[in-house]
């Protein structure tokens, strides 16, 4: 998705800010610097302040597809041995252990790499509004 495309999300609410000229200009200046419109900007920074964590773009956003397509891959793995299974097959128990446990493995490091970006995108963002320094 490039950034032109995080548009696809569905937003039926707005919200209205005040500020300055001259906050107006250099958050303008911001956004052009990294090639976002100002609304683009402040969902990033209300989905950070959210702890529905951080929009990813470029490169990062390359590497979470990738990884999603490999989880899509091992899931698709897995629904094909259950099928096996049912259908009467015999899956050594010790390579199927060994499958599971690998899996349950992945989905553990996944989940805990996602929450940890969530906190930092979140921790990034109050230091932000608070005025403090990353």
């Amino acid at each position: 998705m490039t950034d032109k495309e995080t548009g696809s999300r569905h937003k039926a609410v707005t919200r209205s800010v005040r500020m300055s000229a001259e906050e107006h200009a250099l958050f303008g200046e911001f956004c052009e610097s990294l090639n976002v419109t100002p609304s683009e900007a402040l969902r990033r920074l209300a989905r950070s302040a959210a702890l529905l964590g951080p929009t990813f773009t470029g490169e990062a956003r390359a590497e979470v597809i990738a990884l999603t397509r490999q989880m899509r891959a091992v899931g698709n793995n897995l629904n094909q041995a259950v099928h096996h299974m049912n259908a009467g097959h015999v899956i050594q128990s010790e390579d199927m252990r060994g499958h599971l446990e690998a899996v349950s493995r992945a989905i553990g490091e996944l989940d805990r790499l996602y929450r940890s970006l969530c906190v930092k995108s979140y921790r990034r963002a109050e230091a932000a509004v608070s005025g403090r320094s990353k």
